[in-house]
This record gives structure tokens, C-alpha cells and sequence, in this order.
């Protein structure tokens, strides 16, 4: 029986795991469907998703419990979560995630991965809160993952640049 009350485990990439109830597992269709085929299986390997992001995804299974929660309305009404989100636990958890903005990405990819759509439609509605009402390239910031590194190496190079050159004026008026 495949809502059997018995505890399954996923496994990531990284080889990390985590166990989860079956019936709170099959909000995602590619373990529903893995298990279909299998239902005496007792793990799901996802080597789709690192250990880090599984474990978001299973903190989202078992807040929801197995059952999907209704798609978040679009366009959204506001740019704050906690007023486009049914439940007060998404936003919040969907908050926190975009903090890091590489990591709301990858649980987006995840969620498309193990098709999970109200958790797909979540990360995606948390990226449009994010470029709402922005100007194009403040929204090019944001939808670059690698932005906020470039800009990193950019300060970094320009200085020593600015060092060597305050060392080249230097040595031109000792001479």
C-alpha cells in the first residue's frame, strides 16, 4: 500500500538523507510516481537536489503534510509575502530562503525537479515580489545568481589597481 504509514527516506545528491512520512512525501509527483512503481520501496533517491536544499523541501513536505496548499494568486497584490501567501508559515519560510538569493533559486529548480507546483509557485511568487516595481537593472541584479559575486571581484580588482597606482605616483615624484 502505497499511503502506508511507513517512513520513507530521500536521499540527495551529496548522499545526505532524510526520512519523511510517505503520505507527506507525495506533494511531489516524482516521489508519488516512484513510488507507484515501487510501493515496498523504502527510499527515493533525488539526484536532482543537494542535501541543503532536500532538506528545505522537507521541511516544506511536512508543514504541508502531503497536501498541497492553494497557488498564490497572480498578479501578486503586494510586494510583502505575508499578504500574497494563504498561509503565514509560507511566507515566512519563503522569506527567509530569499535572504540568500542562490539558495531561493536552487529550491525553485528543486521544486521543479521533484514536481512540487505549490512550492514552485512560491519561489516564483517570491521572485516577483523581489523585481516588483523595480527599474531593469535593478532587476537584472536580481535575476543574476552571480551578480553580487561579480561586484565582489570587482572591488576586489579595482583595488589594488588604485594601490598600484598611488605607488606609481609616489615613486614618479621621488624622481
Amino acid at each position: 500500500d502505497v499511503s502506508s504509514g511507513k517512513p520513507l527516506k530521500l536521499s540527495s545528491k551529496d548522499k545526505k538523507e532524510f526520512v519523511v512520512e510517505r503520505k507527506h512525501a507525495f506533494i511531489s509527483t516524482l516521489v508519488k510516481t516512484s513510488l507507484e512503481n515501487d510501493d515496498k520501496a523504502e527510499e527515493v533517491p533525488i539526484p536532482g537536489v543537494t542535501g541543503a536544499i532536500l532538506e528545505l523541501v522537507v521541511n516544506y513536505m511536512k508543514e504541508h503534510k502531503g497536501v498541497e496548499p492553494p497557488i498564490i494568486e497572480k498578479p501578486l497584490r503586494s510586494k510583502v509575502m505575508k499578504d500574497v501567501c494563504p498561509h503565514k508559515w509560507d511566507a515566512d519560510y519563503i522569506d527567509k530562503i530569499g535572504e540568500t538569493r542562490q539558495q531561493l533559486y536552487d529550491l525553485i529548480l528543486a521544486a521543479n525537479y521533484m514536481d512540487i507546483k505549490s512550492l514552485l509557485h512560491l519561489g516564483c511568487a517570491k521572485v516577483a515580489s523581489l523585481i516588483k516595481g523595480q527599474p531593469l537593472e535593478k532587476i537584472k541584479e536580481i535575476l543574476d545568481p552571480n551578480q553580487g559575486a561579480k561586484k565582489d571581484d570587482a572591488q576586489a580588482d579595482a583595488k589594488p589597481a588604485a594601490a598600484a597606482e598611488k605607488k606609481d605616483a609616489k615613486d614618479d615624484k621621488k624622481k
